[in-house]
C-alpha cells in the first residue's frame, strides 16, 4: 500500500528521509548517472540494515509468540514497513538509471575498435601512397639529418634534491661572505678623508699607545685611584659569615 510522507517521517531517520525526498519524481529528473549510483548504494545499505533488523526481531520473538515466523498481530510491523519503504526507494532510483545509457556508451567504443581493425586490414592489403606534400616534408626532414632530430629532443630534466639545494645555498652564502669581507678590507685600508688634508700621499698611521701625554697621565691617576679602593671582601656569603663570626666572638664569655 502507498505510504505518505507523514507516515515515512515516522519510520525513517533524517538521512533516509533525504533519500525519500530525492526519490520523488521532480528531484529524480535532476540527478545524473553518477548521482544516481551514489543514491542507489546508500538506499541499498539502508534497506539491507532494515531487513536484517526485521529478521533479528522475528528470531527474538519466536519464544514469546510460539510461531515459527515470530509474528503475532502487529508485532514487528514497523520494521517490515520500513524495509518495504526503503526497497521502494531503491527501486525508484534503479528505475531512473536508464540501462540504455550504458549500452549507448559502450556501443561507440566497440564500433570504433571494429573500424580500426577493418582500417588496419585495408592498409595491410593495399600499400599507402604518400601525397606530394607528405613526400616533400619527408625529404626536408631527411635533408636536415640527425642534427635537427637531436635538437627537437628535449633533455630529461633532473629534479634537484633537497641535499643539492642546501649545498648550493651554502656555496652562495660562502661566496657572499667572502665578498663582504673583501669590501670591508678595502674600506679599512683606504685613506680617510682627513688624512688627505695633510698633503702626504701615504696615509699616516698613528703610533700605538696614548694619543697625548695628558691622556697618559690621566690614565695613570685613574689606575692609582682604583688600586687604593677598599676591597669588597669576597662574595656576599663570605661577608655574611665574617659578620656572624664577629657577633659570635662578642657573645662568647672570656
Amino acid at each position: 500500500m502507498p505510504i505518505t510522507r507523514h507516515q515515512a517521517q515516522a519510520l525513517l531517520n533524517a538521512g533516509e528521509m533525504e533519500l525519500y525526498d530525492e526519490s520523488r519524481s521532480n528531484p529524480l529528473r535532476k540527478l545524473d548517472a553518477a548521482a544516481l549510483d551514489k543514491r542507489i548504494a546508500r538506499a541499498r545499505r539502508a534497506r539491507d540494515r532494515a531487513r536484517d533488523l526485521t529478521q533479528r526481531q522475528k528470531l527474538a520473538s519466536r519464544a514469546a509468540t510460539g510461531s515459527k515466523r515470530g509474528t503475532s498481530g502487529q508485532a514487528n510491523q514497523r520494521s517490515k514497513d520500513k524495509a518495504a519503504l526503503l526497497d521502494d526507494i531503491l527501486k525508484r532510483f534503479e528505475g531512473a538509471l536508464n540501462p540504455a545509457v550504458k549500452k549507448v556508451a559502450v556501443k561507440p567504443a566497440t564500433t570504433k575498435a571494429a573500424g580500426k581493425t577493418s582500417a588496419a586490414r585495408r592498409t595491410a592489403a593495399q600499400p599507402k601512397q604518400a601525397s606530394p606534400r607528405v613526400a616533400s616534408r619527408a625529404a626536408l626532414r631527411q635533408a636536415a639529418g640527425d642534427t635537427g632530430a637531436a635538437e627537437t629532443r628535449k633533455a630529461p630534466v633532473r629534479k634537484a634534491s633537497a641535499r643539492d639545494v642546501a649545498a648550493k645555498k651554502r656555496i652562495q652564502a660562502v661566496k657572499a661572505k667572502k665578498k663582504l669581507l673583501q669590501k670591508k678590507t678595502e674600506r679599512d685600508r683606504a685613506p680617510r678623508s682627513w688624512q688627505a688634508m695633510d698633503g702626504v700621499d701615504a696615509p699616516s698611521v698613528p703610533d700605538p699607545g696614548f694619543q697625548s701625554s695628558g691622556a697618559a697621565s690621566k690614565a695613570k691617576r685613574l689606575h692609582a685611584g682604583q688600586s687604593r679602593m677598599k676591597p669588597i671582601q669576597g662574595s656576599i656569603s663570605t661577608r655574611g659569615k665574617r659578620t656572624q663570626a664577629r657577633r659570635d666572638g662578642r657573645n662568647t664569655p672570656h
